[in-house]
């Protein structure tokens, strides 16, 4: 073949092709020598930050640790450490710090540090900073060239951020000695005791700091509910700033995205704005950690996952000992510990409380939250807890360990997802809630059960039927009448014919719709079936029966509340015998029927021996319950009432008082009678302190609460609408207070008779206030809105401050929904015309802020013959800016015949449209001299919106009163 007819196929040429026989090729290759690292100097400008942290602008808070910071990486060895929780700041710490000092170093170098390798990339990135022709040499040699180069200087700040083990830096930092300063964050908290002394563990952020986070994030400065939204990620940084960051792009509330957690939350915690990168999600985050505890330890990720659906707080070390043997579980427990998903203080665990939703809540396309692996965490938790579940008699701080698991439970699963197991859980639990009257607490216990039973065993199996029964009991016992009286007639009729009408839970049924029946305002039938129900209790099971001891006692309040205080100190006195011979002393129903005995006597008149029984029943109630149980706050409270009365000394510990509701509230709710009475007795220590603000504050919810819970002729309502009409005549109101004083009185005779002791102080009062010289009313709207302004503040009406220097209660925060909630039912009992049993719902309502519920009671209060309180609430409503209230408002004092205060109101409505505020102002101004032509036109304005009265009216004006023709110009 001819040499010379060869060909070469080249694609893509690389280097030197050499074509021919005997062709040779000859490579120089010329060196030029790098810089030594010793004579090269910073070659100055900004070195590299972090790329994923948060901008300098939008970082909040972390002033203290930032200057810690500094205090080390000044002094001693400069080296510092610090660690927490994925999520919780550690990066954007670190950065904010870097900027922050950026001119202190020379240079600061940032490296993300998560593996050996990319430790050697950064340090090979330094290099080719310093020196570019190493770009092309190996990444070995470069990042040995940044090590030269550091060891050779000094003044840089090198920034290893996720650090994940202390042997990856280890080397490095040995081999650097004492040349420059090192910044390490990592979530592993543990082996850092051969580099530092030990590491700085960052925590959520304060609640303040965490919400102006989320209004920077979000970028608007003005976000309502930006607090509450920070609460509920529980002040988790990157949880927060994950938020506002979506509230920005998105554009939606902060109740819009709340109602994205709460119903798909999988997808929220994965979501982001856009740019953000995925692995900086709270989802992808915490999914890392997992992923290098689960290369450690399996039992580790399995007892994690066990975790959250415990309690947040609190978790017995010895409620996992099921797991694993004692020396696997306690390295199980150590890794988690070193990673914080869990801390261990004094033998209990505690989990992040986001932590755990997030990983009770299955997303397929996260790793270890799959359905099946979530599902296992829940089925072990429900295991763990049926193991330690405790005998009712185990006492009350063995309950107290327990409880608060079971609480967690029932909240964290389903109904759908109950099943035996789970069900025996909550049927200890509601047992023991029961047996300690904490009815409240038991009820979604007793409704899951009830659903269980129904679904498993049908609605008429005498199992679903004792759930049922046990429902209602604890729904009466909370206070929900209405959903307890419908579940016991239900229920009566099948208990009747199933089990019969002698059966227990058959009469315990008659009993609560007998108590029910009280309870709602027929007081005499109630009090006759509530006879019956002792009497069929008795020869049925018996006198020594406890149910038959619960009839008793329930017989004795009734009396006790009517005023029958003679058959109630009798009965009070029965029971208690029976129920120390029967159930022993330290048993609950045996405490509660003393206290009943105590305030038997005090009601009666006889202070001494209810100050000796209530001081018996305190000890016993310490001793048994503990100082922090609702009944013991409760005696403790009766008892300096009454010592108090004895010693002719008003209370001083009204700070303890204040506490002691807000206590109570948040055990049993705002409208639990223990609740109602806190407020009653602390309201009337305000008012003898002269504090009548924080007297008004207390009175004016509890007066809503009442008669939403306890209804209009209850003793209880009776005196606190006495109590608030007194405050609000120390205010200044004395029209509003007489009414209220005058209305307390009539309700007094007609259910206590006139010679009560509690009729005859309610009538002092109305004496004192007939004989004053200051009783005159305050007409026109600027008095009144003056009162207003008066009554927002805190001191009294004279400028000085409370006695001591009290500053006045704090109420907690009013719950929205609850204020929604009442606001919407007050409404729909007045379309009913159910008047009296709305003001309750309205009162609830108006207090927490509600406008147009303020503007609704005020217009009950007309329609039922209260016409000083119509006013008060139409002038809050207004003032508060319910503009639809001013039309009431001057209508109403029309009718007592003010009619120059009216106009400004009628006026005020009838410029937004209102023909009502527009037909009043007519009559109004054709009353007033000089003001017939004006009241012609409101007239026609009427018409013309369409009012017929308005027509007809117009056309008798034209034939009473003609038009004169004009005269000559």
């Amino acid at each position: 073949m001819d040499p010379f007819s060869r060909r070469a196929a080249v694609e893509v040429n690389h280097g030197i092709i050499s074509l021919g026989d005997g062709a040779k090729n000859t490579i120089n290759n010329y060196h030029h020598p790098l810089p030594s690292a010793a004579s090269l100097s910073w070659p100055g400008g900004p070195g590299r930050l972090s790329p994923t942290a948060l901008a300098a602008g939008r970082f909040v808070g972390r002033e203290q640790e930032l200057s810690d910071l500094h205090t080390v990486l000044q002094s001693g060895t400069g080296l510092i450490t610090v660690a927490g929780l994925g999520g919780v700041g550690k990066t954007a710490l670190a950065c904010r710090y870097a900027q922050m000092r950026q001119d202190a170093y020379s240079p600061v170098w940032w490296i993300t540090a998560d593996s050996p390798d990319r430790i050697e990339a950064g340090l090979a990135a330094l290099a080719v900073r310093m020196v570019p022709e190493l770009n092309s040499a190996p990444l070995p040699d470069a990042a040995a060239w940044a090590r030269s180069w550091l060891a050779c200087h000094d003044g840089w700040l090198l920034v290893l951020d996720d650090v994940a083990a202390p042997a990856d830096v280890q080397d490095l930092i040995g081999s650097l000695g004492g040349a420059g300063r090192f910044l390490i964050t990592s979530r592993l908290a543990e082996g850092w005791q051969d580099l530092v002394d030990r590491p700085v563990t960052l925590g959520a952020m304060p609640a303040e700091d965490a919400t102006e986070l989320l209004r920077r994030s979000s970028g608007r400065t003005d976000l309502a509910d930006a607090a509450r939204l920070s609460a509920r990620l529980d002040y988790l940084p990157l949880a927060v700033a994950q938020a506002g960051a979506y509230l920005s792009q998105t554009g939606i509330s902060v109740g819009e995205y709340l109602d994205l957690l709460d119903h798909s939350s999988a997808e929220t915690f994965r979501q982001a704005a856009t740019g953000t990168p995925e692995d900086r999600t709270i989802a992808a985050v915490w999914t890392v950690t997992l992923d290098r505890i689960a290369a450690e330890d399996t039992l580790a990720l399995e007892a994690f996952r066990t975790l959250a659906w415990f309690a947040p707080a609190g978790i017995p070390r010895s409620l996992l000992t099921p797991m694993a043997d004692q020396r696997t579980l306690v390295h199980a427990l150590g890794l988690l510990r070193a990673y914080r998903m869990v801390d261990i203080v004094d033998g209990s665990l505690s989990v992040h409380r986001l932590v755990q939703e997030v990983f009770r809540t299955p997303d397929a396309a996260i790793r270890h939250r799959e359905d099946e692996a979530v599902a296992r965490g829940r089925a072990r938790s429900v295991d763990l807890l049926t193991r330690a579940r405790p005998p009712l008699d185990a006492g009350l701080e063995v309950w107290q360990r327990f409880l608060p698991h079971a609480d967690a439970l029932v909240a964290y699963t389903t109904s759908a997802q109950d099943d035996s197991a789970t069900t025996g859980i909550f049927e200890a639990a509601a047992g023991f809630l029961g047996s300690q009257n904490l009815q409240h607490r038991a009820v979604r216990y007793c409704s899951r059960i009830a659903d269980f039973r129904e679904r498993t065993q049908g609605a008429h199996d005498p199992a679903t039927l004792h759930a049922r029964a046990n429902l209602a009991a604890a729904c009466f016992g909370a206070g929900d009448r209405v959903r307890a009286r419908d579940l016991l007639t239900a229920n009566l009729s099948d208990q009747q014919r199933i089990l019969g009408p002698d059966h227990r839970l058959t009469l315990a049924s008659q009993a609560y719709l007998a108590a029910i029946t009280y309870t709602d305002g027929d007081r005499d039938l109630g009090i006759e079936l509530l006879e019956a129900s002792l009497d069929h209790r008795e020869r049925a099971l018996g006198a020594d029966h406890p149910d038959t001891l619960v009839s008793r006692g329930n017989l004795a309040v009734a009396h006790h509340e009517r005023g029958n205080m003679g058959r109630a100190v009798g009965l009070f006195e029965a029971q208690l015998g029976d129920c120390v011979r029967i159930l022993g002393p330290d048993h609950f129903d045996t405490l509660r029927a003393g206290y009943h005995l105590a305030s038997a006597y005090h009601a009666a008149g006889n202070a001494t021996d209810a100050a000796r029984q209530l001081r018996a029943v305190l000890a016993d109630c310490e001793r048994v319950l503990g100082a922090s149980h609702p009944l013991t706050a409760a005696v403790h409270s009766d008892v300096a009432t009454v010592e108090s009365e004895l010693t002719q000394q008003p209370r001083d510990d009204i700070e303890q008082m204040g506490a002691d509701l807000i206590e109570c509230e948040r055990e049993h709710g705002p409208e639990h009678r223990n609740t109602l009475s806190a407020r009653a007795v602390l309201g009337s220590a305000y008012l003898r302190a002269g504090d009548v603000r924080s007297a008004t504050e207390v009175l004016e919810p509890a007066l809503g609460y009442a008669l939403w819970v306890l209804g209009p002729d209850h003793p209880t309502t009776v005196n606190i609408s006495h109590q608030l009409g007194d405050a609000y005549y120390a205010a200044g109101r004395h029209a509003l207070g007489t009414e209220m004083v005058r209305e307390a009185l009539a309700d007094c005779e007609r259910m206590l008779g006139p010679a009560h002791w509690e009729t005859e102080n309610v009538r002092a009062t109305l004496v004192h206030m007939a004989a004053s010289s200051v009783v005159t009313r305050i007409p026109g709207a600027r008095a009144g809105s003056r009162l207003l302004k008066r009554m927002r503040r805190r001191s009294r009406l004279d400028g000085s401050a409370p006695p001591d220097g009290h500053q006045g209660w704090i109420r907690p925060d009013t719950d929205p929904e609850r204020v929604r909630v009442a606001a919407a039912e007050g409404l729909r009992r007045c379309r009913k015309g159910e008047l009296r049993a709305s003001e309750g719902h309205l009162r609830v309502a108006a207090d927490g802020g509600n406008t147009s519920a303020m503007a609704n009671l005020g217009m009950v209060l007309a329609r039922t013959g209260r016409p000083a309180g119509a006013e008060f609430w139409l002038l809050r409503a207004v003032e508060a800016g319910e503009e639809a209230a001013s039309g009431p408002l001057g209508g109403l004092l029309v009718e007592r015949g003010r009619f120059k205060e009216a106009q400004p109101w009628l006026r005020r409505a009838a410029a937004t449209g209102s023909v009502d505020a527009m037909m009043d102002l007519g009559h109004v101004l054709i009353r007033t001299r000089g003001g017939r032509s004006e009241a012609e036109l409101w007239y026609r304005r009427a018409a013309a919106a369409g009012d017929p009265e308005a027509a007809r009216f117009l056309e008798q004006w034209a034939v009473l009163h003609p038009r004169r023709p004009p005269g000559p110009s």
